[in-house]
């Protein structure tokens, strides 16, 4: 049987990639320095995690690391409109500046990312190009929405796998619904999830809102300031008369998060907003995973444990 690859998770968030790779690798570390992020990490992996900034890593650490696969989901706000888009310019783009040279030190057999769809046009995709071309990587790049998938959620995301040796194609798209949103649904909820009718009259002209007995409904992208704002930040859900918002769990689930998989017990709803609207799309990742060698078993179809209640 061959040796499973040990990844390095960097940017590791809650554990999106650590979720979708399951038990096909074996992740050696997850770095994040959200203290938040990190606990709800250690309450779902056993994995060692590191709770510091990427930046304070040292060359010496990367390779003692000794990682197959680099993966990383970066922080999006210096490629945005409401991080006002300074790109490497911005503090918050350190870490991946700081990958970039790891990268020319270490050269990881693997290299894989996830940003919005916005990096494509950045200077900082253009310096990972380079240096991925300086260090004799070979990579292919997508933009992948879940909805591709079969998936009832929009989150359209930039994404790049590298190889010192080989990657194999990504599979045919399926688009045919694997799920309707409605079983994504808490059985119960909080009464005070629902949008105050004052509320709702002032903002529903810029609310997404899905209707819960619709079968076709999709919901938007989930953002960090989900909870916050009621502009572009995500979708609200139209069921019994009333317009609500979704709990942190239907969230979850919307983004293929296995049922084993939970926010610790005390997470006020306003954190679990922001960590999982900052998370991944597990089946996003499962497809763009499948292309390295060794890492993922390839799928006909996508499978994902959304709809399953958690």
């Amino acid at each position: 049987m061959a040796q499973q690859l040990r990844v390095l998770e960097l940017f590791a968030g809650i554990g999106g990639c650590a979720a979708a790779i399951g038990g096909k690798a074996e992740v050696v570390s997850a770095v994040d320095s959200d203290q938040e992020a990190i606990s709800v990490y250690r309450h779902n992996f056993a994995n060692a995690t590191i709770d510091q900034p990427v930046e304070s890593l040292t060359t010496k650490w990367f390779r003692d690391c000794a990682a197959d696969v680099w993966w990383m989901s970066p922080p999006v706000l210096p490629y945005v409109h409401a991080g006002l888009r300074r790109e490497i310019d911005d503090a918050r783009a350190k870490g991946l500046l700081h990958i970039l040279k790891q990268i020319e030190n270490v050269k990881p057999r693997y290299i894989a990312m996830e940003c919005v769809p916005a990096f494509d046009k950045s200077l900082a995709r253009q310096l990972l190009l380079e240096t991925l071309a300086e260090s004799d990587y070979e990579w292919q790049e997508t933009q992948l929405c879940p909805t591709e998938l079969g998936i009832p959620n929009q989150r359209r995301r930039y994404y790049l796998v590298a190889s010192r040796d080989a990657v194999q194609a990504w599979k045919p798209l399926n688009e045919a619904l694997q799920f309707p949103l409605s079983a994504t649904l808490d059985e119960t909820t909080a009464d005070d999830l629902v949008i105050a009718p004052e509320l709702l009259a002032m903002h529903r002209g810029v609310m997404h809102v899905v209707d819960a007995n619709d079968s076709c409904s999709v919901s938007s992208c989930f953002t960090s300031d989900y909870g916050r704002s009621v502009n572009k930040t995500g979708s609200y859900l139209l069921t019994a008369g009333r317009v609500r918002h979704f709990a942190p769990t239907e969230m979850l689930r919307q983004l293929g998060f296995p049922p084993s998989f939970s926010l610790p017990e005390g997470t006020s709803r306003p954190v679990g907003w922001r960590l999982v609207g900052s998370s991944l799309s597990i089946p996003a990742v499962r497809y763009i995973l499948d292309a390295l060698p060794g890492l993922m078993t390839r799928r006909s179809r996508v499978v994902s444990a959304a709809a399953k209640k958690v």
